[in-house]
């Protein structure tokens, strides 16, 4: 996964943080490397809130610091398809949704959930899969033009990454993660300890390769590698 090699990536998240808050280093470290970063996400922040007063304006609320978050990022574009939080499901919607975007932004690399988690991230891991297949194929000509993202990573939110395949120095970049999520304000009231959590799962990620702050990814072969070469093995 060589940055010079790659022009723009797309991440499909379940809910307006879960990339910041899965590997928000990685994608700053994307993006001063010159990459454009997308994220299409579906969830709308509407359950979060903590006081019944709240909840007319969660998702006002939500979605104005999500977009504050990605444009202290650094991110070329920040886009919410406007579902409930828990109507984040793997149904031809949401399916369909996920073929769109990859199609319009055409992305070197998607990154998306991995299965090991709740059920809005479970159904997430599936589209992700799935999506990156299909967008593929000469099908749906509404959704755009076919287009194939030549690899596919999965991330962790709150559950552990069952063996990654790559863990990413982001010691020069979490500073800015962290940024980012500060932008996430109500987010104080509802996952307090996510900040804390964020530091003490970099940290350990980190001591595996000999660095301060390391996030964790998991590359899928849904879509066998093509060789050609014996060499390329």
């Amino acid at each position: 996964m060589r940055a010079n090699k790659i022009k723009s990536v797309l991440v499909l998240a379940g809910h307006v943080d879960d990339d910041i808050l899965a590997m928000g280093g990685i994608l700053r470290r994307f993006i001063k490397a010159g990459v454009k970063v997308h994220t299409y996400c579906f969830g709308n922040n509407d359950e979060a809130y903590t006081k019944i007063s709240d909840r007319a304006t969660a998702v006002e609320r939500g979605m104005a610091q999500a977009i504050a978050a990605h444009k202290t990022l650094g991110a070329a574009s920040f886009e919410c398809y406007d579902l409930p939080d828990f109507g984040v499901q793997c149904n031809r919607e949401t399916y369909r949704a996920c073929i769109g975007a990859i199609r319009k932004y055409k992305p070197d690399i998607i990154f998306g959930h991995y299965w090991r988690e709740y059920f809005q991230h479970r159904d997430m891991a599936r589209l992700l899969c799935d999506a990156w297949w299909q967008a593929g194929w000469k099908c749906s000509a509404d959704l755009g033009w076919p287009w194939a993202a030549r690899a596919m990573y999965h991330f962790e939110v709150l559950h552990d990454l069952p063996e990654p395949t790559h863990i990413v120095d982001v010691t020069d970049s979490f500073a800015d993660k962290m940024r980012a999520w500060g932008c996430f304000e109500a987010a104080d009231n509802h996952m307090s300890e996510m900040a804390t959590q964020m530091e003490a799962r970099a940290r350990f990620h980190g001591s595996k390769i000999g660095v301060k702050y390391a996030e964790v990814l998991r590359q899928s072969f849904f879509i066998p590698q093509k060789i050609t070469a014996i060499k390329e093995l």
